[in-house]
């Protein structure tokens, strides 16, 4: 009488788990069909004589259902991302054609027309030296030196013009400031009003920014104040 013999391949926990690994980190993902397939067999094959243990078998699942949880909660915030920016996109959208205030100097004018902009100083000056340049080229277009200021905020106007008086087309300009304070002269940041040309997405900041200027962007978030 002769028998038939089944060959059965039985493999060691460390085979099994070298195995699994290789799958893992292979092109394709370990789906959860594809985990189950692989665990069962694993299951079916496994060296009696040196069977998986209990805390084995809890930890693999453990493990899957834990990376199975990390993506869906990847989708829900890639969504929630989403969402966050699509809203920012509508509100700066809203924005286009207004004037916000910015800190830089930045802004629209000329045309025999005023300008308002503004410095912190926060323990006065003796003077003010205020300047405007085309920032394309560089040109000094005006400057004004203004006597003592109190510590707070100071306004400076323009009045569109250049030093010898006349009007001066409008377009981009850049206002800025200089004061003698404790008897030397240091630079202050101006904010002004500057017109929104148009909206767009910073891929690097991951936020929204908004022209206003020449090629002169500022973060939605850095907006100090949008004019009625």
């Amino acid at each position: 009488m002769v028998s038939t013999v089944t060959d059965t391949t039985f493999l060691t926990s460390d085979q099994y788990l070298e195995k699994e690994n290789a799958v893992a980190y292979g092109e394709d993902e370990l789906g959860q069909d594809a985990f189950l397939t692989l665990f069962t067999a694993q299951l079916q094959n496994q060296n009696p004589l040196d069977p998986m243990d209990n805390e084995a078998f809890v930890s693999q699942l453990a493990e899957f259902s834990s990376l199975e949880g990390i993506k869906g909660m990847q989708g829900s915030l890639d969504n929630m991302v989403n969402g966050m920016r699509q809203d920012q996109m509508v509100a700066g959208a809203n924005l286009v054609g207004k004037k916000v205030q910015v800190a830089g100097g930045n802004f629209t004018g000329g045309n025999g027309e005023i300008t308002k902009g503004s410095i912190d100083l926060e323990n006065g000056a003796q003077s003010v030296i205020l300047s405007v340049y085309d920032p394309a080229s560089g040109d000094l277009i005006y400057r004004d030196t203004q006597g003592a200021r109190l510590p707070g905020r100071a306004e400076m106007n323009w009045n569109g013009r250049d030093r010898q008086g006349e009007i001066v087309p409008e377009g981009s300009y850049l206002m800025s400031a200089s004061a003698v304070i404790n008897g030397k002269l240091e630079t202050v940041p101006v904010t002004t009003m500057a017109d929104v040309r148009s909206v767009s997405w910073d891929p690097s900041a991951q936020e929204i920014t908004l022209e206003v200027g020449d090629n002169v962007f500022v973060a939605l978030a850095d907006i100090e104040r949008i004019a009625i």
